[in-house]
């Protein structure tokens, strides 16, 4: 698999046919006023209701996104991706194993050390319902994945976005203005997902590719703006994902996933992501004499 950094020497120019959208889509949002910050999260102010539908320009970024990375028909032929590689958070480090689907379902397997033990918790999103559960140094029971920190989960991808089908029905987008990333200027686009939870998406104004995205999270039971800023780039399946993604809180770097292997198309269990039937113990009774 090719690795590329982010540089805008790497990609070429737009195609005439791409070039003459990113023009019309420039004279389309001029007259758009959301001033332009410095790698600043999607603002609280931003808030607002659901849309009935996605707007033009926002219909528009997603497309030109989709042919840059390869194409939304290359895109849609990604059913799933299974991703190792490493973790970094807060000066701690974890391996894990990602399994994402087009649509939606999540499973995240994490190892790591502690003072010497070995730690290892699995994070599933079913599609309808998310859970964890704890499997070593000891098995437990698995439990729900509640509050914000486990919507964030269900909601937030670190591959595979929600931006063709079928992920992409249950989603409303909106255009909401500028920003930079990285000194790089972007558009952003929020996403209005199940249950109105917003999602946004920062589109490099010049090569189109997604280069941050987030949503509210959950730091030490304080909701929090959490985002992922893309720096590293490769081709798996003939699409452009993610190679390395810098965690972001509040602006403020805590982290960075990298990943050393991603395969896309690959066969994956039945049950995968089930949760565990509840070990409901046998209690004994006592004999008749």
């Amino acid at each position: 698999m090719r690795t590329l950094n982010f540089e805008p020497r790497i990609f070429g120019r737009p195609t005439s046919l791409l070039y003459g959208a990113l023009l019309a889509l420039l004279l389309c949002l001029s007259a758009l006023t959301l001033h332009a910050q410095e790698d600043a999260a999607a603002p609280e102010a931003a808030a607002t209701a659901r849309p009935a539908a996605s707007d033009t320009a926002s219909r528009q970024l997603i497309s030109n996104f989709l042919t840059v990375v390869g194409g939304d028909e290359a895109y849609n032929q990604i059913k799933n991706v299974v991703a190792r590689g490493s973790l970094e958070e807060a000066g701690k480090i974890k391996t894990f194993q990602l399994i994402e689907l087009q649509d939606g379902k999540r499973h995240l397997r994490l190892n790591w050390r502690h003072l010497g033990r070995e730690y290892e918790e699995q994070l599933v999103f079913n599609g309808r319902q998310a859970w964890r559960q704890e499997l070593s140094p000891k098995n437990k029971e698995a439990v729900d994945y509640s509050g914000q920190e486990g919507i964030h989960f269900s909601r937030q991808r670190w591959l595979l976005q929600p931006l063709v089908p079928p992920s992409v029905a249950n989603y409303v987008f909106k255009y909401q203005g500028s920003a930079r990333v990285g000194g790089r200027p972007c558009y952003v686009i929020v996403g209005y997902g199940q249950n109105d939870e917003r999602s946004w998406f920062y589109f490099d104004q010049q090569k189109c590719l997604l280069l941050r995205w987030g949503g509210f999270g959950e730091i030490a039971g304080v909701r929090e703006y959490m985002d992922y800023r893309a720096s590293k780039f490769q081709r798996v399946g003939g699409v452009l994902l993610p190679k390395e993604i810098d965690l972001l809180a509040e602006n403020s770097a805590f982290g960075r996933i990298q990943f050393d292997s991603i395969r896309s198309n690959q066969e994956i269990e039945p049950g995968r992501f089930d949760r565990p039937m509840r070990q409901t113990p046998v209690l004994r009774q006592r004999q008749k004499r």
